[in-house]
Formats: C-alpha cells, sequence, structure tokens
C-alpha cells in the first residue's frame, strides 16, 4: 500500500477502532475489473481505504474490502447505506443519464476572465461559440457573466444580466442546454425564466437568497468549495486534509439544499479545483475524486486549463495548457465524475472516447 505524502493522513494496517463508531469516510479505490460499479456508471472497485479521525488532529485510514468493512463495522447498518449511496444508479440530472459522463463547456461571456475573457463578449459570438461546443459534444454550455478568478472585483447584477441573458436565450431557443454560473439569487431567478437548465454556483448556494431563489426555480443546482472569496481564495489556503474537509463542508450543502426542498436527483457537487487551494490540494483531489461520490448525487469537475497545470509543468499560459487539461479529464473520468466542465470540448470528447474504448476492451 502507499503511503500518503500528507502529514496529516497515515496508514495503518488495521483501525485502532472500528469503522462508524466515529465519523468514517470511503474512499473507493478504482480498478478496470472491479467488483463494485460506483454510482452505476463505468468506473468500479473492489477495495476502499476507510477513513477516520485520529483524535490528534490527523486522520488515519486503512484498506478494506467491502466485505470486510462490513464485518468490522460497529454499525453494519451505516456502513451498507454508505456503501449504497457510492453505488446506487444516479437518476437523471436536467434531463442527462448520469450512467455516462458529460462535458460541460465553459462559455465566459466576461471581459475578464483568466482564459478567455473577452473572446464572446458579444452575444452573436457567445450564441456562435456555445452552438460550436455544442456540435463538438458539450451536453451543457456554462454560461457565466462575471469572473471568479483568483483576485476578481465583483461587478453589478446589471452587468451580469445584460451579459448572460441573450446567449442563454439565444441557445435555448436551439434546445441546447445550459446552466448559469452565479453566485447571486437574482440572476439565478432572471437566468432560469430565460431558459438556463441548471444554476451553476461556485459558492455553494450560500450568498443572500442563493438557496432559496434555487430552490423556488425548480432547476437543477451544482454547489462548488471554495475557500473564501474570489478577491481572497488563493492568500495561503490551510487545510488539515483537503478531500475529507471539503467532503464534509459540501455534505452540510447538500443536506441543506435537500432541506430547502431541492430533490437529491437535481443536486451536483464540485470539489472546486483551484479555489482556494494550493498545487498539493489540488492533486489531492484529483487522487481522491472517488471519495466524493459518497454524497450519493451527481459529481461535477473542472480544472481545465486552471493555473495548477502551469506550476505543475512550465508556467504555460492559459491557452496553453491543453495536454495538463487533457490528463486531469481523464482522471476525473476514470474516477467516475459524471460531469466534466472543460474550455476544449471536441479535445476532451477525443481523448475520453480513447478512455472509454481502453476500458471497454479491458474488461
Amino acid at each position: 500500500m502507499t503511503a500518503s505524502n500528507d502529514p496529516k493522513l497515515a496508514y495503518e494496517a488495521a483501525l485502532k477502532l472500528p469503522p462508524f463508531c466515529q465519523p468514517t469516510w470511503l474512499r473507493p479505490i478504482i480498478t478496470s475489473r472491479g467488483d463494485y460499479r460506483i454510482a452505476g456508471g463505468v468506473a468500479s472497485f473492489t477495495q476502499l481505504d476507510v477513513v477516520m479521525a485520529d483524535g490528534n488532529g490527523g486522520y488515519c485510514a486503512s484498506r478494506m474490502s467491502s466485505d470486510q468493512l462490513l464485518a468490522d463495522a460497529d454499525d453494519r447498518n451505516l456502513a451498507s447505506a454508505a456503501l449504497d449511496r457510492i453505488t446506487a444508479a444516479r437518476p437523471q440530472y436536467a434531463g442527462l443519464d448520469m450512467g455516462r459522463a458529460h462535458l460541460m463547456g465553459v462559455l465566459n461571456v466576461t471581459p475578464d476572465s483568466f482564459s478567455d475573457g473577452g473572446t464572446n463578449l458579444l452575444p452573436a459570438k457567445a450564441i456562435a461559440a456555445g452552438k460550436a461546443m455544442a456540435a463538438a459534444g458539450a451536453s451543457i454550455i456554462d454560461i457565466g457573466g462575471e469572473s471568479t478568478r483568483p483576485g476578481a472585483a465583483p461587478i453589478s447584477r446589471n452587468q451580469e444580466l445584460a451579459r448572460i441573458l441573450p446567449p442563454i436565450t439565444g441557445l435555448s431557443r436551439e434546445a441546447i442546454l445550459t446552466s448559469v454560473d452565479t453566485r447571486h439569487a437574482v440572476v439565478m431567478t432572471r437566468a432560469v425564466s430565460a431558459g438556463a437548465a441548471i444554476i451553476n454556483d461556485v459558492e455553494s448556494l450560500q450568498g443572500e437568497g442563493a438557496l432559496e431563489a434555487a430552490a423556488k426555480s425548480g432547476a437543477p443546482v451544482a454547489m462548488m468549495h471554495m475557500k473564501g472569496t474570489p478577491e481572497t481564495m488563493q492568500q495561503d489556503p490551510y487545510y488539515d486534509f483537503a478531500p475529507v474537509e471539503i467532503y464534509e463542508f459540501l455534505r452540510a450543502r447538500v443536506e441543506a439544499a435537500i432541506a430547502a426542498g431541492i430533490p437529491a436527483a437535481s443536486i451536483a457537487i464540485d470539489p472546486g479545483f483551484g479555489f482556494g487551494k494550493t498545487v498539493a490540494h489540488n492533486l489531492a483531489l484529483v487522487n481522491w475524486l472517488s471519495l466524493f461520490h459518497g454524497l450519493g448525487v451527481v459529481v461535477l469537475f473542472g480544472a481545465s486549463r486552471k493555473s495548477s497545470i502551469a506550476k505543475i509543468s512550465a508556467g504555460e499560459p492559459a491557452d496553453a495548457r491543453l495536454a495538463g487539461s487533457l490528463a486531469l479529464a481523464a482522471a476525473a473520468w476514470r474516477q467516475g465524475a459524471q460531469i466534466i466542465r472543460v474550455h476544449d470540448v471536441g479535445e476532451t470528447a477525443q481523448a475520453l472516447a480513447v478512455e472509454a474504448a481502453l476500458r471497454a476492451t479491458d474488461n
């Protein structure tokens, strides 16, 4: 078994306490011929990393089979329910079959987004770009009118609406599924009225009135983890163990959304690669992405063109990070992410088609 590079996580041959006698997290170990399928999709597993707090501010883990987990668990009902959340097929989300992965094409209608700011600011160009991404294989076009890059300054709601409503309306008239990338309740309401099918919120519906507006709209939601705000999120972010702490944040947000009247089938979560995380945190999230299927909802992942790629590599600008973006998209696909948010739709679709063919011939 490979030891973790995170000093807050230690692997043990056997846990000192039985699983589920206290908070316990399960990370499926992905294999091509596993006994169980994650969320009814293509990713499979036989063993899991069973993680518990060690009482000293850290975490310990032991690798075991599902049968061993059930045999050792302090509460077998909790253990069985946790396994069921991982393996149960997800219902349709926004009318899409969650038994396979879908690409969400990024359409920024902003002058200052980190990658393509200004490129699609004019409505006609934005609509044409959205149609091109849909033709290249995107199931969803994610339209954002406010940059959330590190250090981005907020804009007025009227500015945001003026940018997003024309492409949402235009693409919806073409029967293209759109999501609105916004943090603001009034924008959510207006965007859904204009045809947006999904609300995608980097603040996880924590803004004033956002949760209520999303629930009232009846639209499916995607809720992301972000530590801090776009202005502050990269100012020395710290976690004891990022995957578990981000999981717990998202678990609370899923519970809040359900309590507000949003069905679990209409919820997706996003661990927020690049939002209030160092390179090490981001890599840990990718390696532990299968953990998040334990929330029992759709998993969305977006790392396209993020700065961590350049930091790992040779400092490339955003438009020269395709290779790294493809590697991260493939890693997310292998761990069962149902929605992968990307800038380069055609190239990602091709890469994942090859991944799928390799998986199909290895079974």
